[in-house]
């Protein structure tokens, strides 16, 4: 049977990425699909703004401490917009690396939600591909359990975008 694409990829975290690029490195012809953002977790909203945050956060005691090796330091402030909005911009440049880390492997992008139909169907945005297989690779997805208070949670979903 002939299919659209040999390998289809649904889920664009690191793991989807790293396999469809492998495998259109060997010539395979690969589509990845995402509907929300390139990189997954990690770069979103786990390792990559978790690290931005933690360094910004480090500054205030090392400001306090390099007075002790000969460094005066005045009007020391922060601004919570602009470490932010740098984070963003940061994620932002590191979605596009994803992007053209596949595209220029060759890999068809669709930035849109997959549904799988059947063992070798994905339907995206009302078309459907075939596929000779399918990788699901969606990753996971934060869930806050039904108790007393649970309006007060946040996830790092949330959390890394705090006005």
């Amino acid at each position: 049977m002939a299919y659209d694409f040999d390998l289809f990829v649904i889920g664009a975290g690191s793991g989807g990425v790293r396999a469809a690029r492998f495998a259109a490195s060997y010539g395979a012809r690969v589509a990845v699909a995402e509907s929300r953002y390139l990189g997954g977790t990690c770069v979103n909203v786990g390792c990559v703004p978790k690290k931005l945050l933690v360094y910004g956060a480090h500054y205030a005691e090392d400001i306090e401490q390099a007075q002790g090796f000969g460094w005066t330091v005045d009007n020391k402030t922060f601004d919570w917009r602009t470490l932010i909005a740098n984070k963003n911009r940061e994620i932002e440049r590191l979605n596009g690396i994803y992007k053209n880390l596949l595209v220029d492997s060759g890999v068809t992008l669709l930035q849109a939600h997959a549904r799988l139909v059947d063992a070798h169907t994905v339907e995206v945005a009302g078309t459907r591909y075939s596929a000779e297989h399918i990788l699901v690779a969606t990753g996971g997805w934060p869930h806050v359990p039904d108790f007393p208070g649970n309006e007060h949670v946040i996830t790092s979903n949330e959390a890394f975008y705090l006005d």
